[in-house]
């Protein structure tokens, strides 16, 4: 698998991720989109992140 072809997958885990968050929350139809970037952008950057130790 590529790494354009990974990071697609991981673009789409996300955004079934994404539609399961929006399913619990009570949006207008038009911020719905909007509120999927968001959200997959935010796990994107959270991947970057190093990991805290507990």
């Amino acid at each position: 698998m590529s790494a354009e072809e990974a990071e697609a997958e991981t673009r789409h885990q996300f955004a079934v991720r994404a539609n399961s968050i929006l399913a619990f929350i009570e949006c207008d139809e038009e911020q719905r989109p909007k509120l999927r970037r968001a959200i997959i952008e935010a796990m994107l950057w959270a991947q970057t992140q190093p990991q805290l130790s507990t």
